[in-house]
């Protein structure tokens, strides 16, 4: 059985919470970023240790997962690692969690865990962040399989951003991408165009956030009924 507060942290999964890459500066020759949890961009409380999988890549592929630790303000985890001089780190915060609904409600398992399965998906949520030498280069690396690839590593203000979307190393035509600047009301809604690419106009100095999602129903068993996959890309704007 989950403890308490590990239940009602994943079971905000399903009802619309997102998991972002925060800030992110050097200090002492390392980079430290902030993982966060919540909605809009507000942290909620940490991920579950089991639920934040930390995972960071260079210009020649995977490296030593970041060090972390849960810290207070803002609530949340903060991961940290050595600069060793590569143009561009790619950091993910990776999740996969499977979870039914029954007459009782959410619980988090398979099918066969429990009586009078209504459904059961499987939830895969990432969050992505971009680290740049030079702010513009944004590197090639593909983790996961809902992606979303910027042209540049950071915004420009009053310019517009280009990023394309794939799955499974596919451009997504028309695809809904959630977008959400800090401080803003609430999040608006584009769409890629026929070969994949998301234009978005960048109107101020902010955080942003741009997040994919994708239900692939090919993708079941036995223990579920389809894969869901939801992907967060944070970009500073300059």
């Amino acid at each position: 059985m989950l403890d308490p507060e590990t239940e009602r942290s994943y079971s905000r999964q399903i009802y619309g919470h997102e998991i972002w890459i925060g800030k992110v500066w050097k200090e002492d020759g390392a980079f430290n970023a902030y993982g966060l949890y919540g909605h809009m961009m507000i942290p909620d409380k940490p991920m579950p240790t089991d639920y934040a999988n930390v995972l960071l890549y260079d210009d020649d592929g995977r490296v030593e997962d970041p060090d972390r630790e849960i810290v207070k303000n803002p609530h949340g985890w903060l991961f940290s690692f050595e600069d060793k001089g590569a143009d561009v780190y790619t950091l993910y915060v990776d999740s996969n969690s499977v979870w039914v609904t029954n007459d009782e409600g959410w619980h988090r398992g398979t099918k066969t865990d429990y009586s009078q399965v209504k459904y059961c998906g499987a939830y895969n949520m990432v969050a992505k962040r971009i680290i740049s030498k030079d702010g513009v280069n944004p590197g090639s690396v593909m983790h996961c399989a809902l992606e979303i690839m910027p042209e540049r590593a950071t915004l420009e203000v009053g310019k517009d951003a280009r990023m394309k979307v794939l799955y499974e190393g596919n451009p997504m035509r028309n695809a809904k991408v959630i977008t959400y600047a800090e401080d803003d009301e609430d999040f608006v809604v584009y769409r890629t165009d026929d070969e994949g690419i998301l234009t978005y106009p960048v109107r101020k100095k902010a955080m942003h956030v741009f997040i994919a999602k994708y239900t692939d129903e090919s993708k079941s068993t036995e223990d579920f009924d389809e894969t869901s996959f939801t992907t967060a890309l944070s970009m500073e704007a300059e």
